[in-house]
């Protein structure tokens, strides 16, 4: 099958039988002995090889043509690297070669190629760290950066662009430009936040609690609209929040409401406090641009029933104006704001001006946290001599921290090149540590890292894995859901999509959101939980709300919070793991139909690594007129496209890859007729494996650690914020042959940490 394959080996000593297992077996084919280049490979690479890898133009530079004997082979143990690498992910020969070599071909030249290897006349080449650019921080790095420094969440993606993406995810450092536009707003973002930090007196943002319409708990369930962003009282009712209180004192009891007038009387609202009315106000604004009322009172700690009321409904359907004939409340929040009448000690505040410190130890432990190393006397001195000289302390901290978040220590990670001419260099523990908080918690380390860094402990290995195993079971790695899972699974895509209203009446934001929470939860608890990779397709359960829980077709679920529960058996085959997911089917989706290539082409990039060739210029998409619609299926329709022998050469495997999926519908709903045709999800790829359905397609992908595989050099790529290169994937092949056969996320993430091109750098790859 065109998919990664598992190669196993016996012993690599001597002259030691190679066993292989390939594609489409469960068991190794019989052993492979080490034989004569010219009797076992050379046949195969003029067979099914040189045609395409020969003068005058070899693909890929490789020419076979000159691998005459088997001296003149070895001689470039770079390509035999190569070769290994494409035989084992299935890629080459490619699906469109006429002649395709047989599995006990492919056994026959991994064999030799293993042999070679293990007796030391091929040679293992080094593994290089690989080169990477100089890597700024990208926007949800700099937002994550300054809420665990500073306690303050600055709306970057309101106020910073976006950031460019290559290799699919968007913490690649040569994708990672600084325009000098984007440095302007760097400085701006800076002193926001350092006023947010420090703010000047009496203009202190008190604390606030605040409840949207699905938060609130109603007197009657109807009063919601039905895309739940308003509280729409039609007749005398409640809507109420408990809000924990952990301190006593003044607070403000707020609400945004609006109404529709009828009768003599505007409508009225009472708010009340455990049942106890403290304020009446008539609400004199339209719903669709409300006003704010609030009252405010003395509360005491403890959990508070706080309420808003409507009380003089009027209907009168008889009422000759039509306009006069109803009056309702349209409730858009509630919240409580305070304590009021108490300092306001911001997070900034309470982490670094709580000591008996002097205003350069501040400044120094602010600066050394946020830069992640030592900082020396002389900058501290600069950045202490900013503000004017007859700045208040506060003014001249404030200055400081402006400064320290501008400085290109902060916004971009430096990693010095080794000195004299060596090649590479074992990274500082201050820069391990960074890169570990960059790949676990999108973020910066915190004060145990740094101070395992300081005093030289994390270099050794025990101590970092340690590490990463606190790191993962902090509340931050939730982020790697959030930031990695969210564009592996293209989940971004999610965010753009647009559903035709008239095909797919039911979508909506509410149920794009509970969409993609499912699949952001659903991977967390993988990773937190300690879970086989395999049952990021094969799991038997999954997080729904009361929406999405009814969009799939199940029970028993009630209210707009996300909960666990387990699939129902009924739904095992259609709804296990991430492709039985509305967010991946929908944003794989067209707007007014499914899309079988988008969808196969999902499962190439993201779950096995290895995207198609991107499309050649001219190439015909699917007739979308409505005769086209009418008169053929989709699988119809594409086998009408895939015989134009340019486009065959992609879709041949996509497109049975996406059929699969067919009884998903365009926003992952099950059915059983597209229009008028029957679902027909049979697939065959194009060496003749069939499998049926979603429940075949995981099969598919489980069996040789196909998506094990495509994960791990993912993972990789995220880790190291570069894509990979060819020493790369033998680091990784070593990698998943010391893994168990079907290891944790966990294990994986620990693996990558360990890889030398996570923990070494590179001469030369940021003298830019």
């Amino acid at each position: 099958m065109l998919l990664p394959v598992a190669l196993l080996t016996s012993s690599l000593s001597g002259s030691a039988p190679v066993m292989v297992l390939c594609p489409g077996q469960d068991q190794p084919l019989t052993p492979v002995a080490a034989s004569g280049y010219q009797a076992t490979v050379q046949p195969v690479l003029n067979e099914h090889c040189t045609d395409c890898h020969s003068p005058p133009d070899p693909d890929s530079d490789l020419d076979f043509s000159k691998f005459t004997d088997e001296r003149i082979a070895l001689e470039e143990p770079d390509s035999w690297h190569r070769i290994r690498r494409v035989l084992m992910d299935g890629s080459m020969p490619p699906p469109s070669s006429r002649s395709r070599p047989s599995e006990p071909e492919v056994a026959a030249v991994l064999g030799w190629i293993d042999s070679r290897l293990a007796d030391g006349s091929l040679p293992t080449v080094a593994i290089s760290p690989g080169r990477t650019t100089l890597r700024r921080l990208n926007r949800e790095e700099y937002r994550y950066a300054i809420l665990d420094l500073f306690g303050v969440d600055y709306p970057t993606t309101e106020l910073l662009p976006a950031d460019g993406v290559a290799h699919g995810f968007d913490v690649i450092g040569e994708a990672l430009a600084m325009p000098p536009i984007l440095f302007e707003k760097y400085f701006d973002a800076a002193e926001s936040i350092a006023f947010s930090a420090l703010p000047k007196p009496g203009e202190e943002n008190y604390p606030e609690q605040s409840f949207a319409p699905s938060e609130l708990i109603l007197s009657r369930e109807e009063f919601f609209l039905e895309n739940k962003n308003l509280v729409w009282m039609f007749t005398n009712g409640t809507a109420s929040a408990e809000v924990p209180l952990a301190i006593s004192g003044e607070y403000l009891l707020r609400t945004r409401s609006g109404a529709r007038q009828a009768g003599t009387e505007v409508a009225r609202m009472v708010l009340s406090v455990d049942h106890e009315n403290v304020a009446e106000f008539d609400v004199i604004a339209l719903p669709e641009d409300p006003e704010t009322h609030e009252v405010r009172l003395h509360l005491e700690t403890g959990k508070r029933l706080v309420s808003a009321s409507f009380v003089n409904d009027y209907f009168v359907p008889a009422d000759a104006d039509s306009q006069s004939q109803d009056r309702d409340l349209g409730l858009h929040s509630i919240s409580l704001v305070g304590p009021i009448d108490q300092p306001v000690v911001t997070p900034f505040e309470s982490r670094y001006l709580d000591h008996d410190l002097g205003l350069e130890d501040v400044v120094r432990r602010i600066a050394e946290e946020t830069w992640r190393g030592e900082v020396d006397e002389q900058s501290i001195d600069d950045l202490l001599s900013i503000a004017e000289p007859d700045a208040s302390d506060r003014e001249r901290l404030r200055s400081a921290v402006t400064a320290i978040l501008i400085s290109p220590r902060f916004l971009f990670r430096i990693e010095p090149a080794p000195e004299g001419t060596a090649p590479w260099r074992e990274l500082e523990s201050h820069e391990l540590a960074t890169r570990m908080a960059a790949f676990l918690w999108s973020s910066v380390p915190d004060a145990q890292l740094l101070e395992l860094a300081s005093t030289g402990e994390l270099r050794m290995p025990a101590v970092v894995h340690a590490e990463v195993d606190r790191m993962l079971r902090d509340a931050r790695a939730s982020r790697l859901s959030l930031v990695f899972a969210s564009q592996w699974l293209q989940l971004r895509r999610l965010d753009q999509a647009s559903p035709d209203p008239e095909r797919f009446p039911d979508f909506d934001d509410e149920l794009r959101s509970a969409m993609r929470r499912e699949s952001e939860l659903f991977f967390d608890a993988i990773l937190r939980e300690g879970r086989p990779v395999s049952e990021l397709l094969g799991a038997d359960f999954t997080f729904v709300n009361e929406r999405l829980a009814r969009h799939y077709g199940m029970n028993g679920v009630r209210g707009n919070t996300m909960q666990r529960v387990a699939i129902p058996p009924r739904m095992a085959d259609r709804r296990c793991g991430i492709l039985g997911q509305a967010a991946v089917l929908t944003a794989t989706s067209n707007a007014s139909r499914t899309s079988p290539v988008r969808r196969g082409k999902f499962v190439l990039e993201a779950l096995l690594a290895t995207p198609p060739s991107p499309p050649p210029p001219g190439a015909d998409s699917l007739d979308e007129s409505i005769d086209a619609i009418n008169s053929a299926s989709i699988r119809e329709r594409l086998e009408e496209h895939r015989s134009d022998k340019a486009c065959a050469v992609c879709h041949a495997p996509m497109d049975g890859l996406g059929l699969a999926l067919e009884h998903f519908d365009g926003i992952g709903v099950w059915r059983d007729l597209d229009g008028k045709f029957e679902i027909d999800d049979r697939a065959e790829l194009p060496d003749g494996v069939h499998f049926e359905g979603a429940a075949g397609l995981r099969d598919v992908l489980l069996k040789d650690r196909a998506l094990l595989r495509g994960l791990t050099r993912h993972l990789a790529t995220f880790a190291l914020g570069r894509g990979l290169v060819e020493l790369d994937e033998i680091d990784i092949d070593s990698m998943l042959k010391e893994l168990p056969g079907d290891p944790s996320l966990r294990q994986v993430i620990h693996a990558i940490v360990d890889m030398k091109a996570f923990r070494t750098r590179q001469a030369g790859d940021q003298d830019s």
